[in-house]
């Protein structure tokens, strides 16, 4: 077994512009708790992408998103079935005509999948968004993430993920764990695979460095290799395997290599780490 160690945590400290007084408050701090407006936030379905931009999206706790629809034909906004004690804790469905908005006003801390399923699919087997083939960014699909930040509770320190046997994707597409906390990731496959982050994303995305992280299959090693990576910075880590998936630059996200058996499914994973 293999460890590897991502950057140190620093305290942080909020001061309170209408009471003066510093006060700990871990990563998070939402300004509607101090008497200030609650916060917003949006979201862009630009004309003839069938994407949603940007496709991660870190609010704080209360805020409103807004969907906006600047594309020529009606779009759809809901959350994947996929549900745990983080992860689509609230689930809507919005129905949004062109040239026109729709809001969601996210009270319950965690991360939220949602996705268009006018242009994209459930895929039961791998329990992931799959693109439709006839979409312009094929194989990228039209889903998305809001990670709304906060504390939840009874999150375990360390967690498990793995790559199934004959299979270029990873079993949990999201994992959470409390700081400083630790996720082992075995290879059930036989060729390696790597855990590496994508890069260009602004802290409180992939806000320690973790390296590119090779996990040998079964014919480097009997049973396959397990690697444990800590966390010690609290955040979201958005990674990927890059033996089987780029890194798309103009949107900043994971694409599937077409000869990836999950193939138009990317191989890519979240982890959520929570201060404690």
């Amino acid at each position: 077994m293999r460890y590897v160690q991502s950057a140190f945590t620093c305290k942080c400290y909020h001061r309170c512009d209408g009471c003066g007084i510093d006060s700990w408050v871990g990563p998070w701090v939402s300004s509607w708790e101090h008497g200030f407006p609650a916060p917003v936030a949006s979201v862009t379905i630009p004309q003839d992408q069938e994407l949603f931009d940007p496709f991660v999206v870190p609010v704080q706790l209360n805020t409103t998103v807004t969907w906006h629809n600047n594309d020529t034909i009606l779009h759809t906004v809901e959350t994947t079935p996929d549900q745990t004690p983080f992860l689509n804790i609230q689930s809507f469905t919005l129905t949004i005509p062109a040239g026109k908005s729709a809001s969601f006003t996210f009270t319950r801390p965690g991360l939220y999948h949602y996705y268009d399923n006018t242009v994209a699919k459930w895929d039961t087997a791998t329990s992931r968004v799959a693109a439709n083939k006839s979409v312009p960014n094929y194989p990228l699909a039209m889903d998305g993430v809001i990670w709304v930040q906060g504390f939840i509770g009874d999150l375990p320190s360390g967690s498990t993920n793995h790559i199934p046997a004959s299979h270029d994707d990873f079993a949990a597409e999201f994992v959470a764990i409390t700081d400083i906390g630790t996720v082992s990731f075995h290879n059930f496959d036989t060729d390696p695979h790597f855990v590496a982050l994508v890069p260009d994303l602004s802290a409180p995305l992939n806000p320690g460095a973790i390296g590119i992280n090779r996990i040998g299959g079964t014919n480097d090693v009997p049973g396959g290799e397990t690697l444990t990576i800590i966390f010690s910075k609290p955040g979201l880590y958005y990674y990927y395997c890059a033996n089987h998936a780029l890194v798309n630059k103009d949107w900043h996200r994971a694409q599937a290599f077409k000869q990836a058996s999950e193939y138009p499914i990317p191989m890519e994973g979240f982890i959520l780490v929570v201060g404690k």
